[in-house]
């Protein structure tokens, strides 16, 4: 857990065509962060009421599979979204903490404010039980890509060359930069 247990959410929602037979299966996972101080290691306050949008991976993640439905694509989609918030409180996680993730691996935490990888990466390895031909996953993992990229791009990494051309296509269509 990255707050409280109460606090973490998962939201699954699955679509499957009429004619599911020999579909693929495209995964959508989502980081949401609902409101991010950075925790224990508390961001600085400029810009502090911004931090509501770390939770745009999510929401991105989510219209995905709404838009897959509305538009009854032929691939088997499953959405998995992950929520919580960052706060200091009395029971938020502190620097030092191990913590042991969904997929068996522990996790030193050395800055609270690097939470949003951890849910993901538990978003991740629940995707995987639905066995997935591809994956793709939308989040606010770091401040840096808007400095490297701008408010214009959005940064796109991949391990498979035809799964990128084919965002990189569909980008362009949409007149979004990746």
């Amino acid at each position: 857990g990255r707050g409280s247990p109460q606090e973490n959410k998962m939201v699954v929602v699955e679509y499957a065509p009429k004619q599911a037979k020999g579909a693929k299966t495209i995964a959508f996972v989502g980081k949401g962060i609902t409101f991010d101080t950075g925790g224990i290691s508390i961001k600085p306050s400029s810009k502090m009421e911004d931090m509501k949008h770390d939770m745009s991976g999510a929401a991105t993640m989510f219209a995905a599979c709404l838009l897959a439905s509305k538009w009854k694509v032929p691939n088997k989609i499953v959405g998995v979204m992950v929520f919580t918030e960052n706060t200091p409180s009395g029971e938020a996680i502190h620097p030092g903490a191990v913590i042991k993730g969904r997929a068996g691996k522990t996790v030193e935490i050395v800055n609270t404010d690097a939470e949003g990888r951890l849910i993901l990466a538990d978003a991740l390895d629940y995707a995987q039980d639905f066995k997935p031909n591809v994956v793709v996953d939308a989040a606010t993992l770091t401040g840096a890509i808007a400095v490297a990229l701008g408010r214009y791009a959005a940064g796109l990494f991949s391990n498979s060359d035809t799964v990128q051309d084919q965002l990189e296509r569909a980008a362009q269509i949409q007149s979004e930069r990746v």
